[in-house]
């Protein structure tokens, strides 16, 4: 018997889970429709269900939409342990050589660097470097080097050894979520269009843990980039997650198996805010 149980994704495949009065479930982003609901089932006795609690900084465009249509109550925690200045900035091919004496200025004030590659290894279909193809160009450059992605079984090992002795870390977004690296003052995301908004925001958020001064560099060779400039103006998780839906859609709102895309014919969620308002201040004044 317990009183709390605390697990991740692996108490969804458990059969003897008791019967709880409270669920909560962290980085809800991470979870699907269909997840949550299991684990809500798991420990549910017949009729009586669980409160559930859901926490995300970033909430997907879906879960937006909910939450802007009340269909989910919602409390905002807007203070921050500390004042964070991260500086966010779109760079290109042409940055690169200023990108370097950056990187070179960090690492001799004892500060680290995370640079996310869209691949482990090579790949057609993508236009950038994978980790495995750029490696050599950086432990050439500067001295330790460390390399870890989500094949990684020494994954752990590499992050703590990193932690203490390590100048670069080149990895995939494996590192989105669950590391503190309290010297991390730079963060270079390669390929940085192919992310959603939410990912580059929990990448962003592993630079300036301890109230240094910070830069998050998006690397782009494309021409559009009009979600990141918009992206870089703003370190606010409930922003980012309105401009989520803006440019994804809501999905299914009610049911929940496609969490983004347009399903409205004649509604914008993200542009008919104060349609939305006044279908909301109706219904309010509904006697029932």
């Amino acid at each position: 018997e317990a009183d709390f149980i605390i697990g991740t994704h692996a108490l969804l495949f458990k059969e003897d889970l008791p019967q709880a009065s409270l669920v909560m479930v962290d980085e809800q982003h991470r979870f699907g429709t269909k997840q949550r609901q299991s684990l809500e089932a798991l420990v549910s006795a017949d009729e009586k269900k669980p409160h559930f609690i859901q926490f995300s900084a970033t909430p997907i465009p879906r879960t937006q939409a909910m939450m802007e249509s009340e269909l989910l109550d919602v409390s905002l925690i807007t203070s921050t342990p500390f004042d964070r200045e991260v500086l966010t900035q779109t760079i290109s091919k042409q940055d690169f050589p200023n990108l370097l004496t950056h990187i070179k200025e960090e690492i001799a004030q004892e500060h680290q660097v995370l640079i996310i590659y869209p691949l482990v290894e090579e790949s057609s279909e993508v236009p950038y470097q994978s980790l495995e193809e750029s490696r050599g160009f950086w432990e050439e450059k500067f001295d330790d080097v460390y390399v870890t992605h989500g094949k990684d079984k020494q994954k752990e090992e590499v992050l703590l050894e990193f932690r203490e002795k390590g100048n670069i870390l080149l990895a995939t977004t494996v590192v989105e979520v669950g590391i503190s690296l309290p010297r991390l003052t730079l963060i270079v995301v390669v390929g940085a269009e192919r992310l959603g908004l939410a990912t580059l925001h929990q990448l962003r958020g592993r630079v300036g843990r301890n109230g240094l001064k910070s830069w998050c560099y998006l690397y782009s060779n494309s021409t559009e980039n009009f979600r990141l400039e918009q992206f870089s103006q703003t370190t606010n998780g409930f922003d980012i997650a309105k401009l989520d839906l803006k440019f994804r859609d809501s999905g299914d709102i009610l049911d929940g198996t496609i969490q983004s895309g347009q399903r409205f014919k004649w509604l914008d969620m993200a542009e008919d805010e104060e349609v939305v308002a006044r279908a909301k201040n109706r219904l309010g004044s509904v006697k029932i």
